[in-house]
């Protein structure tokens, strides 16, 4: 009975220490299997938070932490020779993350739409891109093969993390 215990406290607090290890931001990111076909590639998680920003961002993180930005996570995924670029930003606030979205609207171009999930837009210039406020969190999404192909899997990766943040 004692080692049942001592075990069940054991794994609680291994559970307890990997949640907390884990930024809630990096949780939300698509997993293999979340979007069909894709799987995150090797090394290429990158998380910052406060200046750590600029380890996502090479120059201009500012721009990001003085709209709000808390932490980010990115990551790269590929499906053959598809390749799809997710970062998710946790905001200051809900408020925070939906200008962020207006703010990037006037700068690329792009035209709102409100879904029941979440604001957001997407552009096809230089390459099909979506930008979408989800609660607090800002994601983008990037795809680096032609847009005839790649929009309805950037929306499938808008999906995936809206599911992941409710």
């Amino acid at each position: 009975m004692r080692v049942a215990t001592l075990m069940s406290v054991l794994l609680l607090f291994a559970v307890t220490v990997y949640g907390a290890a884990t930024p809630a931001v990096e949780k939300l990111l698509p997993v293999k299997g979340d979007v069909k076909g894709f799987a995150p590639m090797a090394n290429s998680l990158t998380y910052g938070k406060g200046d750590d920003v600029s380890k996502v961002y090479d120059g201009g993180y500012e721009l990001y932490t003085s709209h709000g930005v808390v932490d980010v996570a990115r990551q790269m995924y590929q499906r053959d020779k598809n390749y799809i670029e997710v970062t998710v930003h946790t905001m200051k606030s809900a408020k925070a993350a939906l200008d962020f979205v207006k703010y990037w609207a006037k700068e690329r171009g792009g035209k709102l739409r409100t879904t029941k999930r979440y604001l957001g837009f997407t552009v096809t210039k230089p390459n099909m891109m979506g930008y979408y406020a989800m609660g607090k969190y800002f994601v983008t999404v990037s795809a680096y093969y032609p847009t005839a192909k790649s929009a309805k899997d950037v929306e499938a990766f808008a999906q995936a993390i809206w599911k992941k943040s409710r």
